[in-house]
């Protein structure tokens, strides 16, 4: 074990408070340490080695907090891993040095931390030579207590005290805040009279479907299909209406909270063999899930909750101008109650050698077999009118790398992969004779068969290296789409292929493949969507979707934002008006929807994302304002799409978000 003191590292916007205290400005801020290249703050470390510190957020709020790693020769950080903690809970945060590999997008949980992920590039052990704990902006100034900052030879134990954090109901215990509920006897009546209420309140001119019957744009096929009316890209109901597309991800009966060694925390709970206890797997991890959000309902309508809860949340939907049952939606809800709904495919298909991160050998006949295997995910529904599509996958963990170079990369494992038979292949064709590779790449390969073993960073060795990986990075990209893509319409030739859903334009790369999807779909976490959508279309030459977007506050008992947060509820409202104004108003974009119907649990979920990003919260109760946002927008999004109303100018009042 290796102590290390705080006391030689440099604050920037940041200063000592005593005790173990430092005090992180609003602005971002960061302690930091520059080092030998090959030591770690002065220590030899190895790669099973744990880095260990125990950190208190002193505020009222969760923190997000990096380390931030740096490699010799770099201006900014390679990698940085970012990991949430909860208020007031002294939590140790051990990251074991492998996952500066970079293999790991996300990390499992551990006792009192919640969700952690892994950003930027590979890191070597032996070149790093700078480390920093930072806080990026936040709300207000953070105080944070660091205590134990150590090198480990092995994984340390995870401490908690018995601090109860979280209600019988599972909502936050020690604030009170405008429609908390009191307790389970007032949230019984509540849900009660809302099922007993069997109103609905449809907008006008919609179709059964949610098209605009306003705006015929053709012949109904009987199932979604595409349109162009020379203006604009449409969505079009199995009836012919022009249909933009606008509802919630995640339809269902909340999320599970990961209760996995932090139980401790929780004021009540049931027996384990109650309604909403689960186990499950994360990560390699077990856990031990409780959702509080169907034990809630299940204490207000026994065993019958699911069919009560399905009836009420589509009255609801309907009413806010909902038309799109979203991904990781309840489907048993979707046949029940008959809304338009996408799906998302189970299982992109995978081979047992992976190039990077998720990214198989796409090469591989493994692979196609793999893809014709997965495709049959989409036999069950192939048939229904009532499936708008299908997207192929979300947010593959490979392209969280800005820029990424896969043909280099799997030039530097030292396994014969396919892809790495390709490459080699294509240089063969290229250069013919290994003198001119060597001349063009700055290398000294004895022949091509010296080619495959491990070449690292081979893409910094020449400008015709980096661009002759760069083609064929590409092409990798292209057949990683188009094998499932030809499977899946092989599979499923009624419905539209909505794509991949990119977190974000890494690299233009990501376009590669396009052409065999009907649509093009990313995740979009900005204020205004306008920017994303220019340039995914720009690239694809496709009509887009939009998969997710949020926006959450600290008003109302939860202490994390997620991705974009806003001052209240109310701008909340405004904030999703702007952005679902902007989407409608791009000629290339078909619709956006809203990652959740509920808030994410108190204690984290699998990953351990608390955000405060629903409609509803733990006790299915509504933050009215935000919804009343919801419905005006829906009620104008078809005259907005149109071009008879102008998109509205009124912006949400943005703070930094707290998410990690």
């Amino acid at each position: 074990m290796t102590n290390l003191s705080l006391q030689s590292f440099t604050a920037w916007n940041a200063s000592p408070l005593g005790d173990d205290c430092y005090r992180f400005q609003s602005g971002g801020a960061s302690y930091s340490l520059e080092f030998a290249q090959g030591t770690f703050c002065g220590a030899a470390i190895k790669p099973e080695q744990y880095l260990s510190i125990d950190v208190t957020v002193c505020g009222d709020h969760s923190a997000g907090v990096c380390f931030d790693f740096t490699e010799n020769g770099s201006t900014s950080p390679d990698m940085t891993i970012k990991f949430g903690v909860l208020p007031h809970l002294k939590t140790r945060i051990a990251i074991p040095f492998t996952v500066l590999s970079g293999e790991k997008l996300f990390l499992p949980r551990t006792p009192g931390k919640l969700k952690t992920v892994v950003c930027g590039h590979p890191v070597h052990l032996d070149r790093l030579v700078r480390f920093a704990i930072t806080v990026d902006r936040t709300p207000k100034d953070l105080t944070l207590k660091i205590e134990n900052l150590r090198i480990l030879d092995s994984e340390p134990d995870y401490p908690l005290s018995d601090e109860i954090m979280v209600d019988a109901l599972g909502q936050k215990k020690v604030s009170t805040w405008q429609g908390k509920t009191a307790d389970a006897d007032a949230m019984i009546a509540a849900l009660k009279e809302e099922a007993a209420d069997k109103t609905i309140h449809p907008l006008p001119n919609r179709s059964i479907w949610g098209g605009y019957t306003k705006k015929k744009l053709k012949e109904g096929t009987g199932y979604f299909s595409l349109f162009h009316d020379e203006k604009r890209w449409w969505l079009c109901d199995p009836e012919g209406y022009a249909f933009f597309s606008t509802g919630f991800d995640c339809v269902c009966v909340g999320d599970n909270c990961n209760l996995t060694g932090i139980q401790n925390l929780c004021e009540e709970l049931p027996p384990k063999n109650s309604i909403g206890w689960s186990e499950g797997q994360w990560a390699g991890k077990k856990l031990e899930n409780f959702n509080f959000f169907s034990y809630n309902l299940y204490r207000a309508f026994g065993v019958e909750y699911f069919r009560i809860w399905a009836d009420m949340i589509y009255r609801r939907l309907i009413s806010w101008g909902c038309n799109t049952v979203a991904c990781w939606s309840d489907l048993h809800f979707v046949e029940l109650e008959k809304m338009p709904y996408v799906i998302i495919g189970s299982g992109y298909p995978q081979t047992k050698t992976a190039i990077f991160r998720d990214f198989p050998d796409v090469f591989s006949p493994e692979y196609k077999e793999a893809a014709e295997n997965w495709a049959h995910c989409f036999d069950k529904t192939r048939d229904d009118p009532y499936l708008l599509g299908y997207f192929m996958s979300n947010e593959p963990a490979w392209a969280f790398v800005n820029h990424i170079n896969l043909a280099a990369i799997a030039m530097a494992k030292k396994e014969k992969t396919y892809c790495k038979e390709y490459i080699v292949h294509c240089m063969k064709e290229k250069y013919t004779d290994i003198t001119a590779l060597n001349q063009a790449w700055n290398a000294s390969f004895a022949d091509f068969d010296a080619m495959y073993t491990p070449f690292e960073a081979a893409d910094f060795h020449s400008d015709a290296a980096m661009q002759d990986l760069s083609v064929c990075s590409r092409e990798m990209i292209r057949r990683y789409i188009r094998i499932p893509a030809e499977a899946a319409r092989a599979a499923d030739s009624n419905h539209l292929n909505l794509g991949i859903r990119y977190a974000w334009l890494s690299s233009p790369d990501l376009a590669a493949g396009c052409e065999y999807t009907d649509v093009f779909s990313f995740n979009c976490y900005s204020m205004d969507p306008t920017d994303a959508i220019e340039n995914f279309s720009r690239l694809t030459g496709k009509p887009v979707i939009i998969g997710e977007f949020h926006f959450g506050a600290l008003d109302r008992g939860m202490d994390a934002t997620g991705l974009r947060g806003v001052e209240t509820q109310e701008e909340r409202g405004i904030a999703f008006r702007y952005y679902m104004h902007k989407a409608a108003a791009h000629p290339l974009c078909l619709g956006a929807h809203y990652f959740i119907l509920y808030d994410q649990p108190y204690l984290g979920r699998f990953d351990g994302e608390n955000y405060q990003i629903g409609a509803l919260d733990v006790c299915s109760h509504p933050y009215q304002e935000f919804i009343d946002g919801i419905k005006r927008t829906n009620s104008e999004l078809y005259a907005v799409a149109d071009g008879t109303m102008q998109p509205t100018t009124q912006t949400a009042k943005e703070i930094p978000s707290i998410a990690f």
